[in-house]
């Protein structure tokens, strides 16, 4: 699954997954590399993903 680089906007893959405990409860976090060779690392639901791509 493709989805835009959070600095770029060009396609990116996650590389890792996992939780990290908060106040509020478990967040899920990813690793994501674009072609760019952008990395970001953050909340997973702060990625958008490619449609139609």
């Amino acid at each position: 699954m493709l989805f835009d680089c959070p600095e770029c906007g060009l396609p990116a893959t996650v590389t890792t997954r996992g939780q990290l405990r908060s106040t509020s409860g478990a967040v899920e976090h990813v690793d994501v590399h674009c072609v760019a060779d952008h990395r970001f690392v953050g909340p997973a639901e702060t990625l958008r993903v490619q449609l139609g791509r």
